[in-house]
């Protein structure tokens, strides 16, 4: 077959040809929907007629791609906090790892920062020699000015050089930091907040709606029926931070597989995870469409970053729309 990126599961007819893509099944491993008319490559459906032949290297490859192997430490690696409060300093570390066979010398790491921003090392930003599988670290103390703008992204970057047998070598890393919106002073629905960063596996977060393949595409947050009017519509992967600032009291919410899943399938299965300043507050068993959502009610006083998570949790990934609904933070008295 001329143009098959991934194994096809059915004919061009029963995989939905002519339907719209959400429509389509969710696995990007089971199917590759191609035209017999239109694909020049494409003479006969031979899926349908050997479909355990087309199935079988599924698996292998789907678990090709989970394997890892472990390596040595090789060229420059920063670590940042997710959030830079203006005015206020924070710690940054990077490290220069040797990972050929060759021994290093000369070796420096520096860090590039936005302009206006204070920059000052608190260790050694210098070694004399880096042996074969050897890293050093640096840390820096970095303040960003006090009239940085809220919900702005910021670079930096580390910067590692050495000299090695065959010349001089030089590796880049940048991170990433963002000046967050101002922290909530009253109650509030998440979903009425800006938050500071949002990775979701199927489309944007969702406000107010289910996850959906387009910006707006959702439908009413919804589980066994009952529907909900606010709350984040997320696709496993999910990850969205949201600014507390330590203002915050507890955090609610009922989390689960959405019916928009539900409803086409109940193989769906994720894990959700509460975060306060990377600190586990909450995780959820698995969820699935039979077992329904579950209530979160968790302490956040004193949390900087809120983030709420949802990860995959069987190696899937179908049928994984999760929602957060009536996610919403009460605030500090006088706060």
């Amino acid at each position: 077959m001329s143009r098959s990126h991934r194994f096809l599961a059915g004919s061009a007819a029963t995989l939905g040809l002519g339907v719209r893509h959400d429509a389509l099944p969710e696995d990007p491993w089971q199917v590759e929907p191609y035209d017999l008319a239109v694909d020049v490559g494409e003479s006969s459906d031979r899926a349908s007629r050997h479909p355990a032949r087309v199935a079988a290297p599924v698996p292998p490859r789907r678990s090709s791609w989970q394997d890892t192997s472990p390596r040595a430490e090789f060229g420059t690696t920063l670590t940042v906090p997710s959030v830079a409060a203006p005015g206020q300093a924070f710690t940054v570390t990077a490290a220069l790892g040797n990972g050929s066979s060759r021994p290093w010398s000369s070796a420096a790491l520096a860090l590039r920062a936005p302009a206006g921003w204070t920059v000052q090392a608190i260790t050694a930003t210098t070694a004399g020699q880096l042996v074969p599988g050897a890293a050093f670290t640096a840390g820096w103390q970095v303040t960003p000015p006090a009239g940085a703008p809220a919900s702005t992204p910021w670079t930096l970057t580390a910067v590692g050089t050495a000299l090695a047998p065959g010349g001089s070598v030089r590796y880049e890393d940048a991170g990433f930091v963002t000046t967050p919106p101002r922290a909530p002073t009253r109650d509030s629905y998440l979903s009425d907040l800006t938050w500071i960063h949002a990775v979701n596996g199927r489309g944007p977060v969702e406000r107010d709606a289910s996850d959906g393949v387009n910006a707006g595409g959702g439908t009413p947050i919804a589980f066994g029926g009952t529907t909900y009017a606010k709350g984040l519509g997320v696709h496993a992967f999910s990850d969205v931070a949201f600014h507390l600032g330590g203002a915050g009291n507890r955090f609610t919410a009922l989390v689960g597989i959405d019916d928009r899943s539900a409803r086409r399938s109940s193989a769906g299965a994720t894990r959700a995870t509460v975060y306060g300043d990377d600190r586990v507050l909450f995780t959820s068993p698995v969820l699935t469409a039979a077992g329904g959502p579950l209530p979160v009610d968790v302490d956040v006083r004193g949390v900087r970053v809120l983030r709420l998570e949802v990860a995959d949790a069987d190696a899937e990934s179908s049928f994984d729309r999760t929602s957060w609904a009536l996610a919403r933070v009460t605030v500090l008295p006088g706060t």
